[in-house]
């Protein structure tokens, strides 16, 4: 059994469709990279630092094949969006 056929066998037990499996796993590997850090972290975890985990997770799921390229570049444009307009808010410019 390889990385690409866990979400077919996923879809199986859980009588889902295979894209959905794909987004419940690709859930759960997302959390797996995130929990250590906030557990570590939980007095004053960094948001940028989650970003990073986030993203580093997804690089690795669309390297597996369970997520689209497509997947990865619009949630790193909302981040992008996301830090340019917190950052204004809170310079000021």
């Amino acid at each position: 059994m390889s990385l690409n056929d866990i979400p077919t066998y996923f879809a199986d037990i859980a009588g889902t469709t295979e894209a959905v499996a794909q987004i419940i796993l690709s859930i759960i590997v997302i959390f797996a990279f995130l929990c250590p850090y906030l557990v570590v972290a939980h007095k004053k975890p960094s948001p940028m630092i989650s970003l990073i985990l986030v993203f580093l997770a997804e690089c690795f799921l669309v390297g597996v094949g369970w997520l689209d390229i497509w997947v990865l570049i619009m949630s790193a444009l909302m981040c992008a969006f996301a830090v340019a307009f917190l950052g204004s808010k809170i310079t000021g410019d």
